[in-house]
């Protein structure tokens, strides 16, 4: 990640966003054509970062595709690993007109009725990595202490939001020598999704060690942070036919994952899926 963190997370966020070229991500996925876009995208007229584009469906919530997933999971990690360890890059959501989508994805249509918005997740593309059948090196993995250290947090957060996709492609590994981050960039199959016949290797624990320091965080966390947290993620506004960014309030409906309310829509973790995370990590800690 080559740039501050809290800086990526404004520009993905908040900055006003041009697309200067986009082309589908993986052409081919398991038989049908990928929405994800692989885009140039400049961020306050600065020169274009490439990022991560995928629009959402009616309704944000298809198989695979649940953006509110994917922000939920970037939110998890921060309680278990400093910023400098995080296992997923920089990821936000954010509405983008249809007219603007449309240029890159035909078939793309607007997310909720009453504007002619797509939302979308947005996700910085990382840099000098590479892309292994699996980023488990058992061998590596004894050997190597700082590397077993990423590999542990990695697994300790697929645990928790219990991630069902394993396909190639969505586990990286950083490319050095020694000490290699691991990065977990698809984490849509995860919380409360269907059964999945797309991988679940890390659904479950793989590794027998894990770091002091992320179990003793593990330790201090409580069910009330993680509702705290996780139950409101984003939130926007109906104004002159878009949906404008507003701050998070209180949470219209708990045991739902997208709310809409008088012009309003609100996104976060259900109840029900926030009590699975705790689950998970009682059992973890157990």
């Amino acid at each position: 990640i080559t740039l501050p963190v809290a800086e990526l997370e404004r520009m993905l966020g908040s900055e006003p966003m041009q697309i200067v070229d986009a082309k589908v991500s993986r052409p081919k996925l398991q038989g049908a054509v990928d929405i994800t876009l692989k885009a140039d995208v400049s961020f306050s007229g600065r020169p274009p970062l490439l990022v991560k584009v995928r629009p959402a469906d009616r309704g944000a919530q298809a198989f695979n595709n649940v953006p509110r997933y994917d922000l939920a999971a970037y939110e998890l990690q921060k309680l278990l690993m400093d910023t400098e360890e995080s296992v997923v890059p920089p990821t936000s959501v954010r509405m983008v007109p249809l007219t603007e989508m449309k240029r890159y994805s035909s078939d793309v249509k607007t997310t909720f009725p009453g504007s002619d918005d797509v939302l979308c997740v947005v996700q910085y593309w990382l840099q000098d990595v590479t892309v292994p059948q699996d980023v488990l090196f058992p061998e590596r993995f004894e050997s190597d202490a700082l590397y077993a250290r990423h590999i542990g947090q990695l697994n300790v957060f697929t645990y928790l939001i219990g991630h069902r996709d394993s396909n190639l492609g969505n586990f990286i590994v950083s490319a050095v020598p020694e000490g290699a981050r691991v990065f977990s960039i698809d984490n849509g199959v995860a919380f409360a999704s269907g059964g999945s016949d797309r991988g679940e290797l890390w659904r479950s624990m793989r590794v027998k060690r894990l770091p002091a320091d992320t179990v003793a965080r593990l330790r201090k966390l409580t069910e009330a942070e993680l509702n705290s947290r996780l139950g409101v993620l984003a939130e926007w506004k109906l104004e002159n036919g878009h949906y404008v960014a507003v701050a998070p309030g209180e949470n219209l409906r708990p045991k739902s994952g997208v709310r809409r309310k008088e012009g309003v829509v609100q996104m976060g973790l259900s109840h029900g899926e926030i009590g699975s995370v705790w689950s998970r990590a009682q059992k973890l800690l157990r």
